[in-house]
């Protein structure tokens, strides 16, 4: 099944209140694509949302009582399930067009590629991969750096916090 990309925000009728090309969706469909296949997932079918920041604050305050936009959220379908389907929706991708455009600041990333390493971080999440604790954090680092060449080939991994 193929990813499902939406653009959707906080705006007039349902609008992000930042641009978000054709080009860039086109790039996270693509990508979600290549990630479901590298990751043994290619039944399944993963859904990313390219929004703004009041849009993803509202969902992180609703679902992890935190009262701010971030860059990312993962929302697994079958996260507490003892045997997923590998026909079923892996899950979604939420990345803010606002915050990932912040965090370009002193970089010499590209929109796209941030968005991209947004989306391998996110697919990451909904795979089981975490980074709360270092050893976790280590295992999610390696996995990242083996999926990014796949999906930006000219991206560096951006400095992250874990």
């Amino acid at each position: 099944m193929p990813t499902d990309v939406t653009v959707q925000g906080a705006g007039p009728g349902g609008a992000p209140t930042v641009e978000v090309t054709a080009e860039l969706a086109t790039a996270c469909g693509r990508a979600g694509d290549v990630l479901l296949e590298a990751c043994g997932c290619a039944g399944r079918e993963l859904s990313v949302v390219l929004t703004d920041d009041a849009t993803i604050q509202q969902l992180n305050r609703q679902w992890r009582d935190e009262d701010k936009a971030t860059d990312v959220l993962s929302f697994a379908m079958d996260e507490g399930m003892p045997m997923p389907s590998h026909e079923s929706p892996l899950g979604d991708v939420i990345i803010s067009i606002e915050t990932a455009t912040r965090q370009l600041a002193g970089t010499d990333m590209s929109l796209a590629d941030n968005v991209l390493f947004l989306l391998v971080h996110g697919t990451c999440h909904l795979l089981g991969h975490d980074h709360a604790e270092p050893d976790e954090a280590a295992v999610m680092r390696a996995e990242e750096e083996r999926l990014l060449p796949l999906v930006a080939p000219s991206a560096q991994r951006p400095p992250t916090p874990y």
